[in-house]
């Protein structure tokens, strides 16, 4: 199978013939987004290329900041993670500039924030598949599990956590039930995204990543 870049290498390509052809430069190439079972298998594959070291986003990034500089961006998956500095969501599956369309937080929990950034990638920019990414060993689940009070504004993440994981033991347990408690959250808080979801135009994944070896897995 191809990958993602080389698909939309392959396309713009094709897009932009058509661009010099028509005498128009005013117009994005990326006339449309991969399918939703293209974009998955592609994050599977990149994280598979981020555990063995043949990660190749970077041989063309480049080429894609310019591009989407001058065209705009088209990104088909938004990723809600963890501001963990161990989950960077490009790297472990092997995107580069213009593929992600990505919210961070400590936990990560919705918030209206977040809620409305996903509203606008998929009203906006195209995107139809969010993958609420969660991962182990998680400092924000551990500190919610433990119940312990907060100084300053951390107690906002404890608080959106903790309807997640009351009664859940384990913190690998507690980051999963967090991941579908937030996938939930999607889009009970979201009119936009619930009737995207009901059109089948949005499907919401959720994932675990796994600090100690890299590996990414979906849940089903």
């Amino acid at each position: 199978m191809q990958t993602f870049q080389l698909f939309l290498r392959r396309a713009n390509l094709v897009a932009l013939c058509g661009l010099v052809l028509a005498g128009c430069t005013s117009v994005s190439p990326r006339t449309e987004h991969i399918t939703a079972e293209i974009a998955m298998s592609e994050l599977v594959a990149g994280n598979d290329r981020f555990l063995d070291g043949g990660m190749h986003a970077h041989t063309w990034q480049a080429e894609r900041v310019v591009e989407t500089g001058e065209f705009g961006q088209a990104p088909s998956v938004g990723v809600l993670t963890c501001a963990d500095s161990r989950t960077p969501p490009e790297l472990i599956f092997d995107q580069g500039v213009g593929d992600l369309f990505v919210v961070r937080v400590a936990g990560n929990f919705v918030d209206d924030g977040g809620t409305g950034t996903f509203e606008y990638g998929v009203s906006a920019l195209g995107v139809h598949t969010i993958v609420v990414l969660g991962h182990t060993k998680c400092g924000a689940v551990n500190a919610t599990c433990d119940g312990k009070p907060l100084p300053g504004s951390m107690s906002a993440f404890t608080r959106a956590i903790q309807p997640a994981v009351a009664g859940v033991t384990g913190l690998t347990n507690a980051s999963e039930a967090n991941v579908r408690w937030q996938m939930k959250r999607l889009t009970d808080g979201s009119e936009i995204l619930r009737t995207a979801v009901a059109k089948g135009e949005l499907k919401i994944a959720g994932a675990i990543y796994e600090v100690d070896t890299g590996k990414v897995r979906f849940l089903n």
